[in-house]
């Protein structure tokens, strides 16, 4: 079986923070004996430092992977995003199409968008022109909140995933909001991502903190995400007036997409800032450490697919704090593996992390029937990839009648 995986957020040697759960999950397919090349278009840049992810022009083209190879082909991405996203669709299409036509052989049996746009949108044509099936990925945000809006890009979005031959749906809340987008329900399937249970274990919290040169003697509330407003992270700051102080700090890990200053500057006003830690993103293989070192994960996102950050969290023993929305209530047990406090409630936010900071034992015990309820319930990446790949399987049979 060959198929084309694609997915413009995947890591590489510069942004090694994108797309890392694409990667397991794409790894767990190749695992699987499946045959596998995979294409991450890249916009073009100009080489300059100032220049935002500048980098991307000393990607090669082509680089060979352990078990796949990876092609980085080039496209026009227009901005300001707000105004031409749309055409970043077009320009993805005809740029990384010709490409493949190109420089793909033997050609795939089948194409795996890793989202919906603009990879979904992008492979439409290269499907009709290989002839092959087309399975589209959703994840969250795109398909909860763009796809509703009513915009050019929305179209483009709904176009995509009326073409595909499968859905793949994170989770049964996604689904639901696919499914009334008018998308057919039986060509939407749920599968979850996974976790590697043996990488994200615990650490034991005083190795962690010792490793990562935090202080012991401190509690620790830890968020992991890219700084922007669909996160929370500006409702997280407003709750952590409540629950910071000469005990407790506040660290905030993950790339910045615009919101740091003033995120900083907001811990500024409330007198917050000296227990308010910025980390900037660390390196993927860190995370699992930084987990252990906490005392509980924070993530107070104002839409979500289903986060792999929880999953993380729970299989490294750490209780979760989080915002009741997306798939994120699919992966929580309420009151057990932590607690869910509705969006945008700062308020409620900071009570149920002072609850939790309050009591070690309840930390403690919410983080051991974390793991148990991730390893009970199959949350992992070997069930993640069974299920794709027999829908690959599903689909080409049904393909070559």
């Amino acid at each position: 079986m060959r198929v084309l995986e694609v997915c413009q957020e995947f890591p590489n040697r510069y942004y090694p923070q994108l797309g890392t759960f694409i990667k397991q999950s794409i790894d767990s397919i190749a695992d699987r004996g499946v045959e596998v090349t995979v294409i991450s278009p890249k916009a073009f840049v100009l080489p300059f430092s100032g220049f935002p992810y500048h980098n991307f022009s000393k990607l090669p083209r082509l680089e060979h992977m352990k078990k796949y190879d990876l092609h980085y082909p080039r496209y026009l991405y227009a901005i300001p995003k707000k105004y031409f996203y749309p055409i970043t669709g077009i320009s993805y299409s005809r740029f990384v199409c010709r490409y493949a036509m190109r420089n793909i052989n033997p050609k795939p049996e089948l194409i795996h968008a890793h989202f919906s746009y603009p990879d979904g949108y992008g492979m439409m044509e290269l499907a009709k022109k290989w002839k092959v099936p087309l399975v589209i990925s959703a994840l969250g945000t795109i398909e909860r909140k763009v796809a509703y809006e009513g915009s050019y890009t929305s179209k483009q979005i709904i176009e995509a995933m009326n073409f595909a031959d499968r859905i793949l749906s994170v989770s049964e809340d996604l689904k639901t909001h696919i499914v009334r987008l008018g998308i057919d329900e039986s060509k939407v399937e749920v599968v979850p991502n996974g976790v590697d249970t043996e990488i994200f274990k615990p650490a034991g919290k005083e190795h962690a903190r010792n490793t990562l040169n935090l202080p012991q003697e401190k509690n620790i509330v830890l968020f992991i995400g890219a700084l922007r407003k669909i996160k929370g992270v500006d409702y997280l700051i407003e709750a952590a007036k409540s629950f910071v102080n000469t005990d407790t700090d506040l660290y905030m890990v993950g790339r910045d997409d615009g919101l740091r200053k003033s995120l900083e500057k907001r811990a500024e006003e409330l007198g917050i800032s000296s227990f308010v830690k910025f980390t900037g993103p660390v390196n993927h293989e860190d995370i699992p450490l930084w987990i252990s070192a906490a005392d509980m994960l924070v993530l107070p996102s104002l839409s979500e697919g289903r986060p792999n950050v929880i999953l993380e969290a729970l299989s490294c023993e750490v209780p979760v704090v989080s915002t009741d929305v997306g798939g994120i209530p699919e992966l929580m047990i309420e009151g057990e593996t932590g607690y869910l406090v509705p969006a945008k409630d700062p308020v409620q936010l900071s009570e149920k992390i002072n609850k939790l900071l309050e009591n070690e034992s309840r930390r403690e015990k919410m983080g051991k029937y974390g793991r148990e309820s991730i390893i009970q319930r199959g949350l992992t990446w070997e069930a993640h990839a069974k299920k794709t790949v027999d829908i690959y399987s599903e689909l080409l049979s049904n393909h070559s009648k």
